[in-house]
């Protein structure tokens, strides 16, 4: 092997590395969906969403800070690490990231929980919409085959399962049509989100990409201040709350700490349509375990549904595999 496979070999992550993110999101975001279900079942104390994700802001920020002191300490400084961060972007990157979370949260009170989940299935697709028209990206056929591949899959498989739940849902909702408003917004702040987090990664003069843990930290801290003055006026500041339940609170923000790392990882490494194919197919793997324990039968429609989610996912995983230059082109 010469010198130039060997710096290409270095530069490309390896698939080892793509199961460890891999596995490690999934892990972290299944046992989170435990931890959730259960913070938020009836009860004397009600824990509003903002409320929750500015404690995990200021969790993910403890456990980044952290992180980043233990990495600091053990490396030796060089002038790469003492050129600034791009503020600008990771502060729109926050606002994009709490906007898409908190109009996703708001659109369940006048949706059903099933086409909020449905919808928000399909965050490939804006995604490298948006990537294409921002940035100037230009996906390969794979690439849209995969995503598409993915969506469709979720899509149907949940559209298998919405007839139910929507019929055991006794009132209908007056203003379903301003819950789809919010989930459209929420979509497009996905597809911002990931554009400016490509930004983010790019080299500029006086100004350095951050690395993974960077990433978490700054945008985390950007939260909080988005955060509280929206919980503040939202009167979801609730420390009786807090108090009474701060042990599952605890284990719910450093399951979601957990996560986030390996989120950011896998940006760092890869890209944000990788991440948000993980994330997105999280959920699929989450109901395709459930139906599984529970000894339910799939329909023909269902096996359709699984055959391309795994599609998608192979034709993801040969992108890996190719140079980075033959997965996204820019325009001239």
């Amino acid at each position: 092997m010469d010198a130039s496979d060997t710096k290409q070999s270095d530069a490309t992550p390896g698939l080892w590395r793509l199961a460890f993110c891999a596995t490690g999101i999934c892990a972290c975001y299944l046992y989170y969906g435990l931890l959730f279900e259960n913070l938020f079942q009836p009860g004397e104390h009600a824990l509003g969403a903002t409320f929750v994700l500015m404690t995990q802001s200021i969790t993910n920020s403890m456990v980044a800070y952290g992180w980043k002191k233990f990495q600091d300490s053990s490396s030796v400084a060089s002038s790469a690490t003492r050129e600034a961060l791009p503020h600008r972007f990771l502060f729109a990157a926050t606002a994009c990231y709490v906007t898409a979370m908190a109009c996703s949260n708001e659109a369940v009170r006048y949706v059903s929980y099933p086409v909020a989940v449905l919808a928000k299935s399909c965050k490939l697709i804006p995604t490298m919409v948006v990537g294409q028209f921002v940035e100037g990206r230009l996906y390969s056929r794979t690439e849209w085959m995969a995503a598409l591949s993915i969506s469709a899959g979720i899509v149907v498989f949940h559209m298998t399962r919405m007839e139910e739940a929507i019929h055991h849902d006794d009132q209908p909702k007056p203003t379903a049509t301003y819950g789809m408003l919010l989930l459209l917004v929420s979509l497009t702040m996905d597809g911002f989100l990931a554009s400016c987090q490509n930004f983010l990664k790019k080299k500029r003069p006086n100004l350095r990409p951050p690395d993974a843990i960077e990433t978490m930290l700054w945008m985390n801290l950007y939260a909080i201040i988005y955060l509280v003055p929206l919980t503040v006026m939202s009167g979801q500041l609730d420390m009786e709350a807090l108090l009474s339940m701060w042990y599952k609170i605890a284990a719910l923000n450093m399951t979601v700490a957990a996560g986030q790392v390996f989120i950011f990882l896998t940006i760092t490494w890869y890209s944000p349509v990788m991440t948000t194919t993980f994330t997105t197919t999280r959920k699929f793997f989450t109901i395709l375990l459930s139906v599984w324990t529970y000894g339910h039968h799939f329909s023909t429609w269902q096996w359709l549904a699984v055959a391309l989610v795994f599609t998608g996912l192979y034709l993801s995983i040969l992108m890996i595999q190719k140079p980075h230059g033959a997965v996204e082109k820019k325009k001239d």
